[in-house]
């Protein structure tokens, strides 16, 4: 639902409406063309059969405009040169400047791009170099329109045209990509248009002519665009928080942090959010970018902080980034208030030496092997070139390029797949880290049983659950006989072998729910769930059988071992510590009756010898 949502909200704010014009209209038209307009019928349109009517709309002459459009080839259509000049300072009345006492202070720039200063108003001069038919539905295009407002004096107005994609300027019939002024009149060579622009950055925007078809064509290309990659971004970011809400692994929350920001910072810059209510009154504010801007870097910090491990793995960069979180952190406060001369540039410094930081980080890493880090080197590295040259571009280090406004976003959406690939990649890498480690914790490396405090932990289990179903449940405990003579014999070696193979062959008596520990040296402790004591103790027998059945084949000798077992079934009430005291009590007693023997304690404590 809230990718749907987003999709929705991406595609209405940035698409045009379509507004039929109504049957008056239509008909001056068609009078106007020549054509006869027929008079109005009380026959209800139902009733008119659908194939005659066809047939009659084919044989009607088309209209003065409906030919106009298709003459026109919007592919092989030349957009008409323009000479622009601006006035370099001052803001003088709009009646002086159109009256032409200005005209000799506009100086000459070359292209096709106008830029304003920031907070000031800026004034320019558009001439037409050639005709400009009105049966194309020509419209004067200003691209890059983010905090711009623009107004518009066609030859013969008194009044400008106003246009914005935030304010009460907003034109609802265009998308967000460039502000569009209508010419219904057309233009003739040597025609002027007068254009005062207020900004609130220094970035150029290109000013051309473009017939309507173009316009919408181009809408159509800007919206589905816009709409793929913000819904893109947004789908990663639901799934980012789905598996830190399924998972409880805060890099996740990181990085849907991250991206929300980001979609926030892009539908603000490119107007999308002027059909949110409470969104548009402040959307438009300088302190709204940079406060969003701002928060999706500090979000990105901590992101890639943990998703490269670096508290660990390169603490003197931590340190530096989180100093730069501080700094960032500050002027988001102060922002919140105020903006300040310099504090775009401050906040862009910040962000470059971040990025230079994570890129030394992931050099570094990738250089140690972490293989997360090449996915962030493989998903960010592109995104990270784009900030720098548009950083550079918003300070006027180097000229700006048009392919920013697209590539940036796309960057964005792209990058923030890789990275939850790679975050992906990361947890299961550590999962498969946590199993073997726990795998060590809870069997032991020589014998394959498991541990003692593995074997602890589930005997206590199992007494509990045998206690809370009224189930019977008995333990074997027993040790290898003269195992310390072994050792000192023949060496830890074949003392350690010994061990393996013992565990092995009783192992293999068992069925497969039993439980099988190595509970200390020798001795090994058994946990038979649903087994009375007399069954305990057959399979016990069969245990000693196994062992003492055969001699053990060691580096070529044959060594004969035995083993003294003792046997004692679950009572009600027993704890496991008292389940343990009595079953190690009949173990003594087979050692204490000779050894190679099974000793099973009944509930009256007394030991009774079963073989």
């Amino acid at each position: 639902m809230a990718v749907l949502a987003l999709w929705a909200v991406a595609t209405i704010a940035s698409a045009q409406s379509i507004v039929l014009p109504p049957v008056a209209a239509m008909s001056a038209a068609a009078a106007s063309a020549g054509a006869a307009v027929p008079a109005p019928s009380s026959e209800p349109l139902v009733a008119k059969p659908l194939l005659s009517a066809a047939l009659a709309a084919a044989a009607a002459p088309p209209s003065a405009a409906q030919a106009a459009r298709e003459a026109f080839d919007p592919v092989g259509y030349r957009a008409p040169s323009l000479s622009l000049s601006r006035l370099a300072q001052g803001d003088p009345v709009p009646a002086r400047v159109l009256a032409g006492e200005f005209d000799g202070r506009f100086e000459a720039v070359s292209g096709n791009l106008v830029w304003g200063s920031k907070g000031e108003p800026r004034w320019w001069r558009i001439v037409v170099n050639q005709d400009v038919d009105p049966a194309v539905a020509p419209q004067l295009t200003i691209d890059r329109p983010s905090r711009r407002e623009i107004e518009l004096w066609r030859p013969g107005d008194e009044l400008p045209l106003r246009r914005s994609i935030y304010g009460p300027d907003i034109d609802l019939n265009h998308s967000t990509r460039m502000i569009v002024f209508p010419l219904p009149k057309g233009l003739r060579k040597g025609d002027a248009l007068y254009l005062r622009m207020l900004a609130a950055d220094v970035l150029s925007s290109q000013v051309e002519v473009e017939p309507l078809a173009k316009v919408q064509r181009e809408d159509m290309m800007h919206v589905g665009l816009r709409s793929v990659v913000l819904t893109a971004m947004g789908v990663v970011a639901v799934l980012a928080f789905g598996f830190w809400i399924g998972l409880r692994e805060r890099g996740y929350a990181y990085l849907g942090l991250t991206l929300i920001l980001q979609i926030l910072t892009l539908t603000s810059d490119g107007g999308e959010m002027r059909v949110v209510p409470w969104l548009k009154d402040i959307a438009p504010d300088t302190r709204t970018n940079i406060v969003l801007t701002t928060a999706a870097v500090l979000a990105s910090i901590r992101f890639l902080i943990f998703f490269l491990g670096l508290r660990t793995t390169q603490p003197r960069v931590t340190r530096a980034l989180d100093w730069c979180s501080y700094s960032l952190g500050a002027l988001i406060v102060v922002s919140l208030f105020r903006t300040w001369k310099y504090s775009a540039l401050y906040g862009n410094l910040n962000l470059l030496l971040v990025l230079a930081l994570i890129l030394y980080a992931t050099v570094v890493a990738v250089w140690r092997r972490q293989r997360e880090a090449y996915f962030l080197l493989l998903a960010w590295l592109p995104l990270m070139v784009l900030l720098v040259i548009l950083v550079g571009a918003n300070h006027e280090w180097w000229p700006e390029f048009a392919w920013l406004e697209y590539t940036f976003p796309v960057g964005l959406a792209f990058g923030g797949l890789g990275l939850l690939l790679g975050l992906t990649s990361k947890l299961q890498q550590l999962r498969r880290d946590r199993d073997t480690a726990n795998r060590l914790a809870t069997y032991d490396s020589l014998t394959g049983a498991m541990t003692r405090a593995a074997i602890s932990q589930s005997l206590r289990s199992a007494v509990e659950s045998a206690h809370r179903s009224q189930r019977p449940l008995s333990v074997v405990f027993f040790d290898i006989d003269h195992f310390k003579r072994i050792n000192d014999e023949h060496g830890h070696r074949v003392g350690d072998e010994t061990l393996r193979i013992v565990a092995l062959r009783t192992r293999n008596r068992l069925r497969a729910y039993d439980l099988f520990g190595r509970y200390g040296g020798d001795e090994v402790l058994v946990v038979l769930a649903d087994t009375y004591l007399r069954d305990a103790a057959r399979v016990a027998e069969h245990l000693r059988e196994s062992v003492s059945g055969s001699p053990l084949s060691i580096d070529g000798r044959l060594l004969p071992v035995s083993l003294s077992l003792g046997v004692a079934e679950l009572q009600p009430g027993e704890t496991p510590e008292q389940l343990l005291e009595r079953a190690d009590a009949a173990l003594y007693a087979s050692k204490s009756a000779g050894r190679d023997r099974v000793t099973a304690h009944g509930s009256e404590s007394e030991h009774e010898v079963v073989s």
